[in-house]
């Protein structure tokens, strides 16, 4: 509920924050409705191998990841608008092309198109944002961008099976996402700010909303951090909106960042858990269509009700780890995330499944904020932002050769070694965690 009123404060201040809303939850519906419809895609209409899907996986993760900073920096030299929209335009063609080609390539370079807008309009549409909102109401307005991704990301799968299932078709879920994101972009032509428009916020009373300390909300979507001032009090000093990637100075700062004990674990930790996960992306719906035996519509049910537990959960358990300790909150998320995962292969109920993705998502939602925090704690002093680009580095890294290697193991291994295999590089993450990063160590480290 607090969420929704910090909402709507930043709305009633700064009207253009509803078309930076809009423009967020339709762009991330677009995507989100094709996640599991994709892999359903190229191996039921294609007949491409799980090992060539989980490369064209690769391919978006590559362009994104490549393209995020230098495009991070055209738009601080260009304009946020043009770099959004280019973005947008770049991206709302590419789900409808998906259904015409019939060559890996001509995918596999269409997904690189999709990744290098995710890169443009993503980073620079937050920073319009620090440009429009004032500093001490920049946190508050993260959580826009925090709802408007968990709503999209939460029911976009869910959709996209509904509508392929009630059509008939493996297609009708492309030309959706096509839909949303040309939305978008229509949006962001008519309504985002020119460079030079005033984008004062509407005079208003104050209201009790004012008087209250807007926490810094620490998760935010596809990769972006925020550079902070230093020190616990930074969300009321304000932030600078960063991409993270592996742009020269993200490499720089990930050398100097290594050579801290705890945070250099951190690290290694962030690419193993990220590289285990990308075994499931491109295999994930295909072994419940597969070897399950699930309909489209049973996969959208499953989908449906982990989308709806997350989002009535995710503000309380994201803040767990104040109560419990962030070293415990993470590693509690790993292991139940690495147990849920290893249970996944023998479960043959959509209620089992239901049940398992739930796990996986309130296991998400409670250890990545309190993995942030940790790293921001076990950065140098004035290299918190550092830090947290350095995991968002390290994170796509492990995406990106991930799905290959999970596409390999269900085809040449067996369909159920990827979820095998995921698990136990989170149990690996667990230890790590466990043995080697801790409030007490942080402390030690950086005093």
């Amino acid at each position: 509920m607090r969420q929704l009123l910090f909402c709507y404060d930043i709305f009633q201040r700064y009207p253009v924050m509803v078309a930076i809303g809009a423009v967020a939850l339709l762009t991330t519906l677009g995507y989100a409705v094709i996640i599991p419809i994709l892999p359903l895609y190229l191996k039921e209409n294609l007949g491409f191998s799980a090992s060539l899907i989980g490369l064209i996986f690769g391919a978006y993760a590559a362009a994104e990841t490549l393209a995020k900073t230098p495009l991070g920096f055209v738009s601080d030299r260009g304009g946020r608008r043009s770099v959004i929209i280019t973005g947008l335009l770049l991206c709302f063609p590419v789900p409808y092309l998906m259904t015409l080609p019939r060559h890996p390539v001509s995918l596999a370079l269409l997904q690189m198109v999709n990744g290098a807008g995710v890169a443009a309009f993503w980073p620079a549409l937050a920073a319009l944002t620090a440009d429009i909102v004032a500093v001490e109401r920049r946190a508050q307005a993260m959580t826009v961008f925090n709802m408007s991704y968990l709503i999209g990301l939460g029911f976009g799968p869910a959709l996209g099976t509904f509508v392929n299932h009630a059509a008939g078709s493996n297609t009708a879920a492309f030309y959706l996402a096509s839909a949303f994101l040309a939305g978008a972009a229509m949006i962001g032509v008519l309504f985002l700010p020119r460079p030079g428009e005033k984008t004062a916020p509407v005079p208003a009373e104050e209201t009790a909303g004012d008087k209250m300390v807007y926490a810094l909300e620490t998760g935010t979507p596809n990769g972006l951090t925020l550079e902070t001032a230093g020190g616990d009090n930074a969300a009321a000093q304000g932030q600078a909106l960063v991409p993270a990637g592996p742009g020269p100075d993200a490499w720089e700062g990930l050398k100097a960042l290594l050579r801290q004990p705890v945070l250099g674990v951190m690290l290694l930790v962030s690419l193993l858990q990220q590289f285990g996960a990308g075994f499931l992306a491109p295999i994930f719906v295909l072994y419940g269509r597969e070897q399950v035996g699930f309909t489209q519509a049973e996969i959208g049910r499953i989908l449906l009700f982990p989308a709806l537990t997350i989002a009535l959960l995710a503000i309380p358990l994201g803040r767990i780890a104040d109560a419990i300790g962030k070293s415990r909150a993470a590693r509690c998320a790993f292991l139940a995330a690495a147990l849920a995962i290893f249970l996944m292969p023998g479960a043959k109920h959509p209620l089992s499944w239901q049940f398992l993705v739930a796990v996986l998502g309130l296991a998400y939602v409670t250890g990545a904020p309190a993995w942030t925090a940790l790293a921001s704690m076990a950065a140098p002093p004035g290299r918190q932002g550092a830090a947290i680009a350095a995991i968002g580095t390290m994170q796509s890294l492990g995406f990106i050769l991930g799905p290959g290697v999970g596409g390999f193991l269900y085809d040449r291994v067996a369909p159920a070694a990827p979820f095998y295999g995921c698990a136990l590089f989170l149990v690996v993450c667990f230890l790590l965690a466990s043995l080697l990063v801790s409030e007490k160590r942080i402390d030690k480290t950086v005093a």
